[in-house]
């Protein structure tokens, strides 16, 4: 009897051990997902069955793919991303396991995404139940970042912790908003680059997924890797003439009429790109359905997958709409949309406009005489070894301005004739329309590279210090214009009494400004009848001597662009020159920030009266501005760079106390 219960036991132990090792049918990650996956409640608003959409299957299923070693996902929000992590996750766990280093961000993130989504799922899908042990204090291996599991292990690890990183053999990489990771680990260098040095060890048979939403375009590293992929985008045939395409937002249609936001989001329709046929949400739907994706660009091993919030089953279009209608004017607003809905990333528009289209606009007041609007003046000097060249601008209300006139002084700057020059030249006073005569109150004066600061500093040291500063440009600052700090010292490094202080100009704070405000457009004729007048920051420039094609190709001689260093990997956004001559930009610039050192930007329109009853003019009627146009909705065109984005940290123009006695 005891022999038959042994035997009995011997059989079912051989049963349990043949099952085991009976090779698993072989399922891929989204017919794994559709078959086991369930998901949880508080991480998902369909708690149940995991079912995989149409936009969701390829970029799965190229986890099982033998021939992929990469997969790139650059998605709008709530699309694809956490969720193929979650289930290749799960796919390991029970089928395939190995060593897993998952990377988000923050500690805080990494965390958030052990409880609220991985132990959420474990917990909730029966054949994970039990491979993984609960979290426990005192099991070093089973933490809320570090979780064993049979055949493998998952560490989940912030983004700037170089140990993390470094430390262990890793088969699998899944790196989740990588656009936000830092541009170091440490000291170690790119934390991309650190983490999959890990795989070495599975050269043939390691996996990587990087997801995100695009960011800023050039410094993207989404949009870098999506770059270097077979870049597959997502195809749907038009319901009508049935031509396969990608959804854009070009074609997203709506009634302008409709008085409010509300009502025109809700007669939006998708229009075919071929036939101009009409898609409502259903039949968008539908079309999504039957969606494949293709491949752009030749297969290297990385497979890269663009998806945006049109070719969601979730989302309706008059809700899109309306998000896009509510953050028009608003450029971090509109920002986000375009990354986390459009899958796009942003373009900064800090170049300049055309030349021509500035020359174009030239306007028929006289130089050398100030017209209505323009209230007190300022100057910017330009210093180069054989000449000095200034420009005197005149300032009114919402930061709108006029050029009044450019001169030239030559002579060699080491001799005071050219000094003597400018000097005269800043004593003047420029007539009004109404007869009276406004002098440059204050005036900026580029110290120049070293074989010319004395000569500046000698000059300034004559002139009334309040009026008359010697600058420094500079691309960085807490400030558009620092404090004034002393340059003319003792061999002690006590200051000189009566010696020259020095100021600070981030220049590329006005520089973007400046562009911005230069695709301004102005009010038509009908507008201006309607009592519309320009827009804020709107610039105005003469016709006559000094402002022809020459100033206006230097005004528009720069050009913002995004410069990588090879070393490090690291990208940073500088100006650089187009032409070899920007004199008439450099003098606009420095006019600009001895405007904003007198306080225009802190103005408020008491002093603007305050400043018409001295000129004994009457305050405008006029006090519309015309509305600028919106990004291009067939091309989406982002606007200039906003003031929140280039105003650097600590910036302090809302400050109106003693404004213009500084």
């Amino acid at each position: 009897m005891a022999i038959r219960c042994d035997m009995n036991n011997s059989r079912k132990f051989l049963g349990q051990l043949l099952q085991l090792l009976e090779p698993k049918p072989p399922l891929t990650l989204s017919q794994w997902a559709d078959t086991y996956r369930q998901t949880s409640r508080g991480a998902s608003a369909e708690v149940g069955p995991w079912v995989t959409r149409p936009y969701q299957r390829e970029p799965m299923d190229a986890f099982t793919d033998p021939r992929i070693r990469v997969i790139v996902i650059l998605s709008a929000v709530q699309m694809l991303k956490t969720e193929l992590i979650l289930n290749a996750l799960g796919y390991v766990i029970e089928r395939d396991p190995g060593p897993v280093l998952v990377i988000q961000f923050r500690d805080s993130d990494a965390d958030i995404f052990s409880k609220k989504r991985l132990a959420p799922m474990i917990r909730d899908t029966p054949i994970l139940r039990g491979l993984v042990a609960e979290s426990k204090s005192r099991k070093s291996d089973n933490t809320i970042t570090d979780k064993s599991f049979p055949g493998g292990y998952i560490r989940i690890a912030a983004s700037a912790s170089p140990g993390n990183l470094s430390a262990l053999p890793i088969r699998y990489l899944f790196m989740d908003e990588v656009d936000k990771y830092p541009a170091s680990a440490g000291a170690e260098g790119d934390p991309i680059t650190v983490a999959e040095g890990r795989l070495a060890e599975w050269p043939y048979a390691s996996k990587e997924i990087l997801t995100c939403s695009p960011t800023l375009h050039g410094i993207s590293r989404i949009e870098k890797a999506y770059e270097d992929s077979d870049k597959r985008e997502f195809f749907v045939p038009c319901p009508h003439c049935g031509e396969y395409q990608i959804l854009r937002w070009a074609q997203v249609k709506w009634d302008d009429s409709q008085f409010t936001n509300k009502k025109r989001a809700n007669t939006a329709v998708y229009v075919c790109e071929r036939c101009s046929g009409e898609w409502n949400d259903g039949v968008r739907w539908q079309a999504i359905a039957r969606g494949e994706y293709r491949a752009t660009a030749p297969f290297n091993g990385v497979a890269g997958f663009r998806i945006n919030s049109l070719c969601s089953v979730k989302r309706e279009l008059s809700s899109l709409v309306l998000k896009w209608l509510k953050v028009q004017g608003d450029t971090e607003q509109l920002k986000v949309f375009i990354n986390t809905e459009l899958a796009e990333t942003w373009q900064d528009k800090g170049e300049a406009p055309e030349w021509e289209i500035l020359l174009s606009r030239r306007e028929s007041y006289d130089v050398g005489t100030v017209p209505r609007g323009g209230l007190f003046l300022t100057a910017g000097v330009d210093v180069q070894r054989d000449r000095l060249e200034c420009e005197v601008v005149a300032w009114g209300r919402n930061r709108e301005s006029w050029s009044i006139e450019y001169q030239i002084f030559e002579g060699k700057t080491s001799e005071s004739a050219v000094w003597e020059k400018l000097a005269a030249y800043r004593s003047q006073t420029f007539m009004t329309a109404a007869g009276v005569g406004i002098p440059i109150t204050r005036m900026f004066v580029d110290s120049g590279d070293g074989t010319m600061t004395n000569d500046v500093y000698s000059w300034v040291r004559t002139q009334p210090s309040s009026q008359v500063i010697a600058i420094k440009g500079t691309d960085k600052g807490i400030l558009p214009v620092g404090q004034p700090s002393a340059v003319e010292v003792t061999v002690g490094g006590r200051k000189i009494k009566g010696g020259v202080r020095i100021r600070l100009v981030n220049v590329s704070f006005f520089k973007a400004e400046l562009y911005a405000n230069l695709r301004s457009r102005p009010p038509t004729e009908e507008e201006m009848a309607q009592g519309y007048t320009y827009p804020p920051g709107y610039c105005h420039f003469p016709s006559g001597k000094n402002y022809g094609d020459e100033h206006f190709k230097q005004i528009c001689a720069e050009q913002l662009i995004t410069r990588a260093n090879r070393r490090t990997g690291r990208t940073k956004r500088e100006w650089q020159q187009t032409r070899a001559r920007n004199e008439a930009l450099d003098c606009r610039i420095y006019a600009r920030a001895a405007a904003w050192d007198k306080g225009l930007d802190r103005m408020q329109e008491r002093h603007w009266r305050e400043l018409e009853k001295q000129l004994h003019l009457e305050p405008p009627k006029q006090i519309k501005t015309p509305e600028q146009p919106s990004p291009s909705i067939a091309g989406i065109r982002q606007p200039g760079l906003s003031l929140n984005e280039i105003r650097p940290k600590g910036y302090w123009g809302d400050r109106t106390k003693g404004w213009f006695e500084r």
